[in-house]
């Protein structure tokens, strides 16, 4: 009994050690893509979305440009009020 539950403890302490390594190296690729798209959408400046340009020697598509989301100039409705207020009770 001592040998495979001696077993199961190594293997989970490898699997958790090599996750949180994973975590650490994902948690690590956050400005990279960041500074990729500035790439992009300066390379893709003037172009059709689809075109095909070069950056650092790869071949990129250019995407969509988002549409700009219109700010609501129309005023928000008051609150209703009654018609006729409801009369004290007696």
């Amino acid at each position: 009994m001592k040998k495979p539950l001696t077993t199961l403890f190594a293997l989970t302490f490898v699997l958790l050690f090599g996750l949180v390594n994973v975590a650490s190296a994902m948690k690590h690729e956050g400005p990279a893509a960041k500074a990729d798209a500035k790439a992009i959408a300066k390379a893709c400046k003037g172009k059709k979305a689809g075109d095909v340009v070069t950056i650092d020697g790869k071949e990129v598509t250019c995407p969509e440009k988002k549409a700009m989301k219109k700010k609501s100039t129309e005023k928000k409705a008051a609150p209703a009020t009654p018609a006729t207020p409801a009369q004290p009770a007696k």
